[in-house]
């Protein structure tokens, strides 16, 4: 073979060499419509996704001071009501759902906090709680008017309000605010703490010795992106209507619990669209999930993964459960 020839083959196996992965560079029709496709059923699921979120949840102060759930202490679930058989059925699978998910989870010998009561008179139930320990029940705020530090329970007129409303499950949640630490809040003189009151102290009625707030040593005040404390349960109580669980199976009501129960969520948000357990006790029970979908267990798991101290929490929840549930 001549140099001639030689060198025209290795010319064209360069040059083919060298086509090729333009070719395979270029989408076909049927990829770039497969391609177009997959984005707008990204972007539908996104669009759902946030309105399931901006439904259920329910972030402190107006949205202001983050999304309640546990820390410190962990969760630690009793279960009242029920056989002690089903009673550890929902214990087992609530402790399940909790590791799944990275909720904390205090060990085998803890102090409850998270009390599931199921009863055939939620009314009355609830009315000898309030009785017989009202402030452990449903709480008090350290902070009164203006204010000024005291020891002002819920008042009656809310507490009324959460029993007499007939529901399948109530549940009233206890929180507590610390610094980003997981420390508690001091009490201070606003004279002492607002730099208004150090330069005049006779200037505004908030600058009163009588007047405090709640401070901590070290920590920098919030930002428009971050937080400067955060909000933990300290106490949430389940009460569940006996008579209302008809063709409720223990694996509904164990997830449905574990729900309301590692998150604040808003009760009788509509539901219909999205597919969540939350729509247990919105109809039939045999038209609802036979325990947590992708979306809950998506949720759950954004919530404690999402930092406790960044602003605007339901952004982050929602863009995260999009890539679980797209995965």
């Amino acid at each position: 073979m001549s140099s001639l020839s030689r060198a025209l083959i290795l010319f064209a196996a360069v040059a083919a060499t060298a086509v090729l992965p333009l070719r395979d560079a270029q989408a076909s029709p049927a990829e770039k419509l497969q391609e177009v496709t997959v984005t707008a059923n990204r972007a539908r699921l996104a669009s759902r996704v946030r309105k399931f979120v901006n439904k259920i949840v329910t972030p402190e102060n107006n949205g202001e001071d983050g999304i309640a759930r546990w820390q410190a202490p962990p969760v630690c679930p009793l279960v009242s009501g029920l056989t002690e058989r089903q009673g550890e059925f929902i214990l087992e699978r609530l402790s399940d759902i909790a590791r799944e998910a990275g909720v904390p989870l205090a060990g085998e010998h803890c102090r409850p906090n998270l009390y599931v009561l199921v009863t055939s008179q939620p009314k009355e139930l609830l009315r000898a709680m309030e009785k017989r320990n009202r402030p452990f029940t449903f709480g008090y705020d350290t902070f009164g008017d203006n204010g000024v530090a005291n020891s002002t329970e819920t008042p009656e007129s809310v507490v009324n309000t959460f029993i007499e409303t007939p529901r399948a499950v109530r549940v009233w949640y206890n929180a507590k605010e610390t610094d980003p630490w997981g420390r508690p809040f001091g009490i201070c003189q606003g004279a002492q703490l607002l730099a208004e009151c150090l330069a005049n102290p006779m200037r505004h009625p908030i600058c009163s010795p009588n007047v405090h707030f709640q401070c901590s040593r070290g920590v920098a005040a919030g930002s428009h992106i971050t937080l400067s404390a955060m909000t933990m349960f300290s106490r949430v109580f389940v009460v569940v209507d006996r008579t209302r669980m008809h063709g409720v199976s223990l694996g509904q009501l164990a997830a449905y619990v574990a729900m309301v129960g590692f998150a604040k969520l808003k009760p009788g948000a509509d539901l219909r669209d999205a597919p969540t357990i939350l729509r247990l006790f919105g109809g039939a029970p045999g038209a609802a999930p036979a325990g947590l979908t992708n979306w809950d267990q998506a949720f759950l798991k954004s919530l404690y993964a999402t930092n406790r101290l960044v602003t605007g929490q339901s952004g982050p929840i929602a863009r995260s459960m999009v890539r679980d549930i797209a995965h």
